[in-house]
């Protein structure tokens, strides 16, 4: 049997961002009805260098199950995702996962923003830098017709490099600020994608939290008031996230209808992501189908 090898630019020529967005959608329901769907092995923890976490995987539907290695180094993250066969157990491919995660991310983003925030939000300001924040601008505009975008991150120069290379690239109306309360001061959707504090800052009443790699941050980004005030919801429970208050529900069960979402229009509401490794074999799985007929991919029998 033959191996498909992905690289980056495979992943990302593989996946159809409105097709994953659906599939995501429908993952994250399934969640909440069938006990199936697990995450097999996952050990949260803060990443330091020359460590290891492993991830494994099953999805009820989906014909495979995975395990994702991920790798702290001098140099960055290393991460890669071994797509094996339900049944005989078959290495099926071996894909860049930290691109897939950070596309799959961005995705999760944008489901939030669609059912968390008010059906009028069209402002938005992105908390963070480079391919993350790009791409979660980039998801965010197959859900919402975006006005005005406001980019915020630490580096000067980066953030004016990143906004003129989005300008061009989308056409928007992007402008890159100095501060956090620049960013959020009038923005309907807030995405932080990198590491931020909204402490001290005033968010729009009404406004929409989105906090990518959640379990990455020692706390919430938000304030305790505004944490205790907003309306709270994860992508998965995660016991080490706590943040000092309980969330209200997991994104699955808004979608299935068993718990409410946004209550009032003026009401905050925060969606924290951990990326449960479930969604990440729902987008392994997508990017594998789509890739299946490509003669360009290396494929090799690892068995011969």
């Amino acid at each position: 049997m033959l191996t498909a090898f992905l690289s980056r630019a495979d992943v990302s020529r593989h996946l159809q961002a409105l097709h994953l967005l659906r599939e995501l959608r429908e993952a994250l329901t399934a969640r909440q009805k069938a006990a199936s769907v697990q995450t097999l092995r996952f050990q949260p923890s803060t990443p330091e260098p020359g460590s290891t976490l492993l991830r494994q995987a099953a999805v009820a539907g989906v014909p495979a199950w995975m395990v994702t290695v991920r790798s702290e180094t001098a140099k960055g993250t290393r991460s890669v995702l071994q797509l094996h066969e339900a049944g005989t157990g078959q290495l099926l491919a071996m894909m860049d996962a930290g691109h897939l995660m950070m596309l799959r991310a961005s995705l999760m983003s944008a489901l939030a923003a669609d059912v968390l925030a008010r059906p009028d939000a069209r402002d938005v300001a992105v908390l963070g830098a480079g391919a993350a924040a790009s791409s979660a601008l980039k998801a965010l505009r197959l859900v919402r017709s975006i006005e005005q975008v406001w980019f915020h991150e630490p580096n000067v120069v980066d953030n004016f490099e990143l906004v003129h290379r989005l300008q061009t690239t989308l056409s928007m109306a992007i402008r890159a600020v100095d501060t956090p309360e620049e960013a959020v001061a009038l923005a309907d959707i807030v995405v932080i994608t990198g590491p931020a504090s909204l402490e001290g800052v005033t968010l729009k009443p009404g406004a929409h939290v989105t906090v990518l790699s959640a379990e990455t941050f020692p706390g919430s980004p938000l304030p305790a008031p505004a944490l205790k005030a907003a309306r709270r919801f994860c992508d998965a429970s995660e016991p080490s996230l706590e943040w000092g208050q309980p969330f209200d529900a997991e994104l699955g069960e808004v979608l299935s209808n068993q718990k409410p979402g946004r209550q009032s229009d003026d009401q905050l509401t925060l969606f924290a992501s951990v990326g449960p490794a479930a969604l990440d074999l729902v987008a392994a799985w997508h990017v594998f189908e789509g890739a299946r007929h490509d003669e360009g991919l290396t494929r090799i029998d690892l068995e011969a």
